[in-house]
């Protein structure tokens, strides 16, 4: 079958219909040489439309935005986007079936060169992106030589492909966040409640980074949701076991975030797999895996036990995301647990993270019926099967000695 033609990346945003509901894909996968030919010619489409989650790299169509060229909805807000995208409440298992009910009619991904039977690879996502190539009409690639090919969803055919562009940016890299002695004694609480043998999620941050540091000497886990730089010492060390092999890898994530350590790693490696998020996020699958541990964090937690990870003084600063989907299907496993994993106070020290009651316009990201423990530097309240009352007094017993005595009043 012949290649798609290869364009100029303004040439192939010109190819989008009038009106156009784009999907671009997130995370390492950013498309930025196509996002930043969208931003030069918004102005020239009829009133285009840019869904995507969370991006990396230089969000290059911003200024098309601040200028009404284009509009930008998020369920993922990030970054220097924040203040400029439409915020999009949604679960990560909800977002492939929210791409049919926007009717989406086009996809901007970036992917490997074809093999010779073809097949291009999505790399290091697949979450939505996946679902976007199915559904999009138009379907516009960015080709980068370094994105690896990895197990999982990831395959696209040339048939499916509109028009090729080549790559004119770098692959876009995440980099981890420092661990620190504060990070290391809330994750030191964590480890001593994994089963033997678990199935772990972790989310972004200085305590997933303690925590997969924390790991070394344990042997026969898993990893599902997301793989980061740190995950490829755990193969080294035995923590993941590199023979496992497909459908059931050592590391089952819907996104890679990390740099080329991480990306050199998945090459081809069959202990990794990279999943569409209507399997990879989906609660009742996952909650299905014996010890399935999911660690996340918080921008706060009330005394009821209902979590806001998204929102400071009534601002959104982060989104719905896997947790939910992720805290649910825990909940559910057996032997499993759900977990919250937070310092007790702001950065600045000032205010607790564990609070009264949600304030009015905070979201309440998972309810409470929903997290089996919270996890300060000072130790672990149990909420599972507690009366509000007992869940307020554990709250209370791990939050900041200088908030204490307001919290148990």
């Amino acid at each position: 079958m012949p290649l798609p033609a290869t364009l100029p990346p303004g040439k192939a945003i010109r190819l989008l219909p009038a009106n156009a509901r784009v999907v671009g894909a997130p995370g390492c996968g950013t498309p930025e040489t196509l996002l930043r030919a969208l931003g030069e010619t918004a102005d020239l489409l009829p009133a285009p439309t840019l869904y995507s989650g969370l991006q990396l790299g230089g969000y290059p169509f911003l200024d098309a935005v601040r200028q009404g060229h284009l509009r930008y909805l998020t369920w993922h807000p990030y970054g220097p986007a924040r203040r400029l995208s439409e915020y999009v409440p949604a679960r990560a298992s909800a977002v492939p079936a929210l791409l049919d009910h926007w009717q989406t009619d086009a996809a901007l991904v970036r992917v490997s060169p074809p093999d010779r039977n073809g097949y291009c690879n999505l790399g290091p996502s697949a979450s939505y992106v996946r679902a976007a190539v199915t559904r999009a009409t138009v379907v516009l690639a960015e080709v980068d030589p370094l994105v690896p090919r990895t197990h999982g969803d990831t395959a696209v055919h040339v048939s499916e492909i509109t028009a090729l562009v080549e790559a004119d940016t770098p692959m876009c890299e995440y980099h981890e966040a420092d661990r620190d002695p504060l990070s290391d004694r809330i994750a030191a609480h964590v480890l001593d409640l994994l089963p033997d043998r678990p199935v772990l999620q972790f989310g972004l941050g200085s305590v997933p980074e303690s925590l997969i540091h924390g790991l070394a000497g344990l042997r026969g886990a898993r990893v599902v949701g997301m793989a980061t730089d740190a995950m490829v010492a755990l193969f080294q060390q035995g923590v993941l076991s590199s023979l496992d092999m497909m459908p059931c890898p050592a590391i089952s994530a819907v996104e890679l975030m990390g740099t080329r350590t991480l990306m050199e790693f998945a090459d081809g490696n069959p202990s990794i797999g990279v999943f569409d998020s209507r399997t990879g996020h989906a609660p009742r699958r996952l909650g299905g895996l014996p010890g399935l541990v999911s660690v996340n964090s918080a921008v706060e937690v009330d005394l009821l036990g209902q979590v806001n990870a998204e929102t400071v003084r009534g601002r959104q600063v982060s989104g719905v995301g896997g947790a939910a989907d992720f805290a649910e299907a825990a909940h559910g496993s057996p032997g499993g647990l759900s977990v919250i994993a937070m310092a007790s106070t702001t950065p600045d020290g000032k205010h607790s993270r564990i609070v009264p009651a949600l304030a009015p316009g905070a979201a309440a990201t998972i309810p409470r019926h929903t997290p089996d423990a919270v996890v300060t530097e000072y130790g672990v309240a149990w909420l599972r099967g507690k009366t509000t009352a007992e869940r307020a007094e554990s709250l209370a017993h791990v939050a900041h000695p200088d908030h204490r005595a307001e919290l148990t009043k």
